[in-house]
């Protein structure tokens, strides 16, 4: 049914009752998180003939509106007036609905408030803002200034519409000229020192100066340009050198200004060195390290430029001082694992991975309405005659397709009811977010580069295997009831708390018992045990700096023996019963770990059959016990380990180089300890701790991997695999599983002949497009593209053709033909037929973003990538190309817009 209530190129959602969305967006303002939903349009209706007519209340979500002044907001509402749809008469046509009022929402992600302009037609303009609590205030100069750059910055942030889609949303350019440019430069300038207070994305843990959301759309704006020489000179390199950025600060503070800040010194080095600035971004890097040498994105910025100047070991050291100075940091890390990929090193890429701290995924803001009565999506132009972009038809077939023309394919409903049951469309690796996807992501360059059978055969040399696991983890019979209570108490003990303890029983003399399993993972959840022992066995404990991830410190919960002088019981039934000066140094050693326990109550037993032997006992044990601390030292020597402290190596040699050299001393009492994880263990990853929003779930130290004794044997020192880090790992032989059995599919239908094109649905051809990109495939991602292509039209499928065609999988693309073989020869991205096919992708996602309200020129997926190809071609090649495609006039003004963006702001290659 046709109604003439409704805007005409405008969607529009109608409420059950007038003002539900506005009252709902009141009360969803405490719930936001991040830099806030899209504005929300909100407008009444009157029917002017007949007032019996009851009255309308619909709205729409907008990006991109003006939001610096109220006049701009009440043009946009008097603007939808002429949207609205007009009814057909003898003598013309007119509308029989009249928009009486007009509320434009938008929030400020600064004050955490909503800013709300009401207009009256004809009548005033009253704005306001509303607080989380529903107060009504008054709006002052510095609110408008903090919406304009909150608006911009969510029209920046949001506007691809593959990662954020919203019904009923509309966007429009926000920066349309280079006025408007230098408005919006000047806005972020003034706003720059307190972008941290709009928070970070997912893959940052604390927001900083250089690390917030207004950072973040600043660099995408410049990025998407490539405009990196005018983000420097006009906006990081004023603020870097500015005094505290021009804050207007007490005399303290501007007394601790030493020439330049580190952290945005670090974000203009970045955009020197995109901008192929190398000279400039090294004499930033230098002033900047002289004032602050410990500045973890300046140390990370300068191991990326030391990588890409092919100097490894450089910049492996500085990828670690970023990693010792923000060890909660994700980006240190991940630049450290880079580094160890690019070198080859994939024990130690495993083995960081593995320690890296992940934080918990927080989606973006959206908005929050009630269920509405109905919605109109209208189509703005004639233009879908041509481009058939609905649920019917077939769709394009991209140029040099390898699809088959068979279209007798099921419908639309039998393909909804395959996707149901379909085992590709469940993959689990899609859904990964944040630092999850970063770490697949690694995982995936290894299995190309190494292979899947390699990557098993890793993981078994660097983590501790079940059947491993299950084996040493066998309890002996003869631990009696009270060992068993204290070690189902020692359960519920934190992790930290337990290796201090240890720590703290490990450092009194005369405890050391030799042990023949010292290689061996223990049973409980510390799978370091073995390589603490042995960097901890005759050392002599010290009191060292506190751990700020270790856990409540514990006293050790057994005082020290005094000297061999007991006597031995007469009964010899439970462990607990033995006190002969043999078992009674082997039960002061008991919780080193569960694993030896059992061990150590037979040999109790033992000892306490033959009480006549008792100072041979302790003499052999001593002696036992300092060939075993001599073989391990010797070990030890020969490893090379991985610190992040200057100081940790030449800690753990002088300790492993002190013996205790007599049994019988009787110990100090020992203070509480707090032991280094770099220098006495093998830095085990810690326990989850309860923390507001980025909390790391796991994280930890580094430690070599293999140790060569003198025998010329290998020991390897496992850990245990953090269990995110094994779900990927699953996750990933999923994809690889469900990767062969297509390819052996396709190989079998094309010997024997078959048809192609219907053996997936579209949604499955997709979806076995982007497992070929993840598994670092693209020619065979882009096949599976053209497929879906022949069937229906994809959107997702047409913005991947582009950007293989515009250079984006390049590196990828060559890395694919050099390790395999078979791959089909690569077209220069500067060859005509490239081009030809990049703007024919061009021109479907230009008709698709118009059907669907996407009237942004710039920042737009589309534009960012026809900017590539002028980087490549020219504008004037470009240009001439699309005129001889012979489109109609409005599709060419589609995509004209996107080439008077490269106009306007003077892009490489507008001049030629």
């Amino acid at each position: 049914m046709a109604h003439n209530d409704c805007l005409q190129d405008v969607p529009d959602i109608f409420e059950n009752e007038i003002g539900e969305s506005l009252l709902a967006r009141t009360e969803g303002l405490g719930m936001i998180r991040e830099i806030g939903p899209p504005d929300l349009c909100h407008i009444v209706k009157i029917h002017t003939p007949s007032r019996s007519e009851p009255d309308i209340g619909s709205y729409h979500h907008v990006l991109g509106v003006d939001t610096s002044t109220s006049a701009s907001l009440a043009a946009y509402i008097n603007s939808l007036q002429y949207s609205l749809s007009e009814t057909q008469g003898w003598f013309g046509s007119s509308s029989n609905w009249k928009i009486a009022s007009g509320t434009y929402c938008t929030y400020n992600a600064f004050s955490n408030v909503d800013l709300r302009v009401q207009v009256k037609i004809p009548g005033g303009v009253d704005a306001y803002i509303v607080t989380p609590a529903g107060d009504r205030r008054e709006v002052t100069e510095e609110l408008w200034k903090e919406c304009h750059v909150s608006s911009l910055l969510r029209a920046i942030l949001y506007a691809d519409p593959t990662t954020y889609s919203v019904t009923g949303l509309r966007r429009m350019t926000p920066i349309t000229s280079p006025r408007e440019e230098t408005k919006f430069v000047e806005a972020i300038v003034e706003q720059f020192w307190n972008g941290w207070a709009l928070g970070s994305n997912a893959e940052t843990q604390v927001a900083s100066t250089a690390r917030n959301f207004l950072v973040d759309g600043l660099m995408r704006y410049f990025s998407g340009l490539r405009r990196y020489a005018d983000c420097a000179a006009e906006i990081l390199a004023p603020l870097a050198y500015a005094p505290l950025g021009g804050q207007q600060s007490s005399s303290r503070m501007s007394a601790e200004f030493k020439g330049i800040d580190p952290e945005v010194a670090a974000l203009l080095a970045e955009t020197y060195m995109e901008g192929d600035e190398e000279v400039q971004a090294v004499r930033v890097m230098h002033q900047a390290l002289k004032v602050k040498s410990s500045c973890y994105p300046l140390l990370a910025t300068q191991a990326e430029f030391l990588r890409r100047k092919k100097c490894p070991e450089a910049a492996l050291t500085v990828a670690r001082m970023a990693v010792k100075y923000a060890p909660s940091e994700f980006q240190a890390w991940a630049k450290l694992t880079e580094i160890y990929l690019e070198g080859g090193d994939y024990q130690r890429a495993m083995l960081t991975l593995n320690s890296c701290p992940m934080y918990t995924f927080v989606d973006h803001d959206y908005p929050r309405v009630p269920t509405p009565r109905r919605i109109n999506f209208p189509v703005k132009s004639d233009v879908l005659a041509d481009y058939d972009l609905g649920e019917q038809g077939t769709g394009p077939m991209p140029p040099n397709s390898r699809a088959s023309l068979d279209m007798d394919g099921p419908g639309l409903i039998e393909e909804m009811a395959l996707n149901e049951n379909s085992t590709i469309l469940r993959l689990s690796a899609p859904t990964l977010r944040c630092t999850f996807a970063r770490v697949y992501k690694f995982l995936t360059e290894i299995v190309s580069t190494i292979g899947w059978d390699e990557l098993l055969l890793l993981r078994s040399q660097v983590f501790v295997m079940e059947e491993e696991y299950r084996n040493s983890a066998i309890p002996s019979a003869a631990v009696d009831d009270e060992d068993q209570a204290e070690d189902d108490d020692d359960e519920h003990v934190p992790l930290s708390a337990l290796r201090e303890r240890h720590t703290a029983e490990l450092s009194r003399p005369g405890e050391d018992e030799p042990s023949t399993d010292a290689a061996l993972p223990p049973a409980g959840g510390d799978v370091d045990t073995a390589a603490e022992d042995s960097n901890a066995v005759g050392a002599d404990a010290r009191v060292i700096d506190e751990d700020p991830l270790a856990g409540p410190e514990v006293e050790p919960t057994e005082e020290p023996a005094a000297g061999p002088v007991a006597e031995p019981a007469a009964e010899p039934e439970t462990p607990a019963a033995a006190s002969t000066p043999a078992s009674e140094e082997a039960g002061k050693g008991k919780r080193k770990n569960k694993k030896n326990k059992g061990k150590k109550s037979k040999d109790n037993l033992k000892a306490e059959t033959t009480p006549s032997t008792e100072p041979q006992a302790v003499t052999e044990a001593a002696n036992e016990g300092e060939a075993s601390a001599a073989s391990i030292v010797a070990i030890g020597e020969q490893m090379d380990v991985i610190s992040l402290s200057d100081t940790d190596h030449g800690e753990a040699k002088e300790m492993e180089s002190q013996q205790q050299p007599d049994v019988d001393i009787v110990p100090p009492q020992v203070e509480q300890l707090s032991a280094p994880q770099t220098a006495v263990f093998d830095a085990a990853p810690s326990e989850p701790n309860p923390a507001p929003k980025h909390l790391p779930i796991s994280g930890g130290d580094e430690e070599s991997l293999v140790t060569k004794p003198e025998d010329g044997s290998d020991i390897i020192r496992k850990r245990l695999c953090e269990r995110w880090l094994d779900n990927l790992i699953m996750i990933l032989f999923d994809d690889l599983r469900m990767y062969t059995s297509w390819r052996s599919r396709m190989h079998n239908l094309r010997i024997t002949g078959q048809p192609v094109t219907y053996r997936y649905t579209q949604a499955e051809w997709e979806a076995l497009g982007d497992l070929a990109l993840r598994l670092r495939r693209p020619s065979e991602a882009r096949e599976a593209y053209e497929y879906a292509l022949a069937i229906r039209f994809s959107a997702r499928a047409w913005q991947r053709l582009l950007e293989m065609h515009s250079g984006t999988y390049s590196s990828m693309q060559q890395e694919e033909q050099r390790r395999h073989e078979g791959v089909p020869e690569l077209m220069p991205l500067t060859s005509n037929d490239t081009l030809m096919q990049a703007l024919d992708a061009v021109v479907w996602l230009s008709v698709y973003h118009d059907r669907w309200y996407n009237n942004m020129a710039y920042p737009n997926p589309v534009c960012e990538q026809l900017i590539k190809l002028i980087n490549i071609h020219g504008l004037s090649k470009v240009r001439n190309s699309m005129v001889s495609m012979n489109l109609k006039p409005a599709v060419f003004n589609m995509v004209k817009k996107y080439l008077e963006v490269a106009e306007k702001f003077n892009v490489r290659g507008s001049k030629w």
